[in-house]
Protein backbone atom coordinates (compact mmCIF):
# COMPACT_ATOMS: atom_id res chain seq x y z
CA UNK A 1 0.00 0.00 0.00
CA UNK A 2 1.42 3.35 -1.01
CA UNK A 3 1.39 6.38 1.26
CA UNK A 4 -1.16 7.95 -1.10
CA UNK A 5 -3.60 5.16 -0.27
CA UNK A 6 -3.40 6.12 3.41
CA UNK A 7 -4.60 9.72 2.90
CA UNK A 8 -8.16 10.43 4.06
CA UNK A 9 -9.01 12.34 0.87
CA UNK A 10 -8.06 9.25 -1.15
CA UNK A 11 -9.67 6.64 1.11
CA UNK A 12 -13.03 8.39 1.56
CA UNK A 13 -14.12 8.51 -2.11
CA UNK A 14 -12.67 5.06 -2.82
CA UNK A 15 -14.62 3.58 0.11
CA UNK A 16 -17.81 5.36 -0.93
CA UNK A 17 -17.62 4.13 -4.51
CA UNK A 18 -16.74 0.65 -3.28
CA UNK A 19 -19.77 0.51 -0.97
CA UNK A 20 -22.06 1.67 -3.77
CA UNK A 21 -20.62 -0.87 -6.24
CA UNK A 22 -20.91 -3.65 -3.65
CA UNK A 23 -24.56 -2.79 -3.03
CA UNK A 24 -25.23 -2.82 -6.77
CA UNK A 25 -23.49 -6.18 -7.18
CA UNK A 26 -25.44 -7.73 -4.30
CA UNK A 27 -28.71 -6.41 -5.73
CA UNK A 28 -27.88 -7.78 -9.18
CA UNK A 29 -27.04 -11.15 -7.66
CA UNK A 30 -30.51 -11.25 -6.12
CA UNK A 31 -29.38 -11.42 -2.50
CA UNK A 32 -32.09 -10.19 -0.13
CA UNK A 33 -31.19 -6.92 1.57
CA UNK A 34 -33.43 -7.30 4.64
CA UNK A 35 -31.92 -9.27 7.49
CA UNK A 36 -28.69 -10.82 6.30
CA UNK A 37 -27.33 -14.09 7.66
CA UNK A 38 -23.69 -14.53 8.61
CA UNK A 39 -22.87 -16.15 5.27
CA UNK A 40 -24.47 -13.27 3.37
CA UNK A 41 -22.48 -10.76 5.44
CA UNK A 42 -19.33 -12.70 4.61
CA UNK A 43 -20.11 -12.65 0.88
CA UNK A 44 -20.84 -8.91 1.04
CA UNK A 45 -17.61 -8.24 2.95
CA UNK A 46 -15.50 -10.25 0.51
CA UNK A 47 -17.13 -8.46 -2.43
CA UNK A 48 -16.41 -5.10 -0.79
CA UNK A 49 -12.74 -5.94 -0.16
CA UNK A 50 -12.18 -7.08 -3.73
CA UNK A 51 -13.98 -4.12 -5.24
CA UNK A 52 -12.22 -1.69 -2.89
CA UNK A 53 -8.78 -2.97 -3.91
CA UNK A 54 -9.67 -2.71 -7.62
CA UNK A 55 -11.06 0.82 -7.26
CA UNK A 56 -8.07 1.87 -5.17
CA UNK A 57 -5.63 0.52 -7.76
CA UNK A 58 -7.49 2.16 -10.66
CA UNK A 59 -7.58 5.49 -8.82
CA UNK A 60 -3.89 5.23 -7.99
CA UNK A 61 -3.14 4.57 -11.68
CA UNK A 62 -5.18 7.66 -12.53
CA UNK A 63 -3.12 9.73 -10.11
CA UNK A 64 0.04 8.22 -11.58
CA UNK A 65 -1.01 9.31 -15.08
CA UNK A 66 -2.12 12.82 -14.06
CA UNK A 67 0.27 13.69 -11.22
CA UNK A 68 3.19 11.22 -11.07
CA UNK A 69 4.94 13.01 -8.21
CA UNK A 70 1.82 12.90 -6.06
CA UNK A 71 1.31 9.19 -6.71
CA UNK A 72 4.92 8.34 -5.95
CA UNK A 73 5.39 10.45 -2.84
CA UNK A 74 1.80 10.42 -1.65
CA UNK A 75 2.12 13.82 0.02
Amino acid sequence: MSSLERKWWFVAPVAGVSVWLTMQLIALAGMPTGSLSASQWLVAFLCFVGIQRCVSFATWLGFLAVAPDLARKGS
